[in-house]
């Protein structure tokens, strides 16, 4: 699963790596290793020789700018594994296993495996369709957190449960279900708590805990073994909350699953 963290420690492992470097071929294979023929609407070697010139991120949308002149968006959440690797590429046929290939000065390749690869690419230039970037909420890991009047505001106008606020794109982009997780454990408030219900001091605590929570687990390398103790996401196979040492509980949320502490969060 990626989820924000996750994908900002993979831009800043870019942009060690292949910034001023130049593309290779295209490769979309699918489940049973055959090669497809276009990976985005982009033919094998449509971004042949490309210089990766920039790269920035928002949400889980990697921008690399190729030659100053168009962008490469790669959509990198969800069911989804990332690396970026050195060596050849396999043969054709040789891994029976959907994946998505990108070469990058012979050296390097850009991997990604699960769903959707044929969507994730996106070739942008001055004439390019751009609305899916005015759906999304404000990057928390982009808003300090004495500015979090945005979210404030958006959070007043939603009547759902918490956790589906949190992995609503259009509210915060980015967070999926471990972290959703570990915001409202932080937070000390239930998954399905409405937002109407909450007091002023619950809404703050709420709106505090995103930024903090994500920038520790940056900090971590979103390695579970690093964070700290006192967080949920260390104890989801023991099944113990590290505050009370009782029992964690799924919970049912619009058909997802939520993990939380009956006694510790209200």
């Amino acid at each position: 699963m990626a989820e924000l963290p996750e994908i900002e420690l993979f831009k800043q492992k870019m942009q060690r790596n292949v910034l001023r470097k130049k593309l290779g071929s295209l490769r979309l294979q699918n489940a049973k290793g055959e090669l497809l023929a276009e990976a985005g609407g982009l033919a094998e070697d449509a971004l042949q020789g490309k210089e990766i010139s920039d790269i920035h991120r928002y949400g889980t949308q990697i921008f690399c700018e190729l030659d100053r002149r168009e962008i490469l968006a790669l959509q990198l959440g969800g069911e989804l594994t990332m690396e970026l690797e050195r060596g050849t590429s396999p043969e054709a046929g040789g891994e029976n296993r959907a994946g998505l290939e990108l070469a990058i000065n012979a050296q390097l390749r850009l991997r990604l495996q699960g769903a959707q690869l044929g969507s994730r690419l996106r070739l942008l230039d001055e004439t390019s369709d751009v609305d899916f970037l005015t759906k999304l909420g404000p990057d928390p890991l982009l808003v300090p957190a004495e500015g979090l009047g945005h979210l404030r505001e958006a959070l007043s106008r939603r009547r759902s449960a918490l956790r589906n606020v949190l992995l609503d794109d259009s509210f915060v982009p980015g967070i999926g279900p471990i972290w959703a997780d570990e915001i409202l454990f932080q937070a000390r408030l239930r998954p399905d708590r409405l937002v109407p219900s909450l007091s002023d001091e619950e809404r703050e605590r709420l709106l505090e805990q995103i930024p903090m929570v994500l920038q520790r687990v940056l900090r971590s390398q979103a390695k579970t073994p690093l964070l700290p103790k006192g967080f949920l996401t260390r104890h989801r196979e023991d099944g113990h909350c590290p505050s009370c040492g009782g029992a964690l509980e799924p919970l049912s949320i619009g058909g997802k699953s939520a993990l939380f502490c009956p006694a510790c969060q209200v």
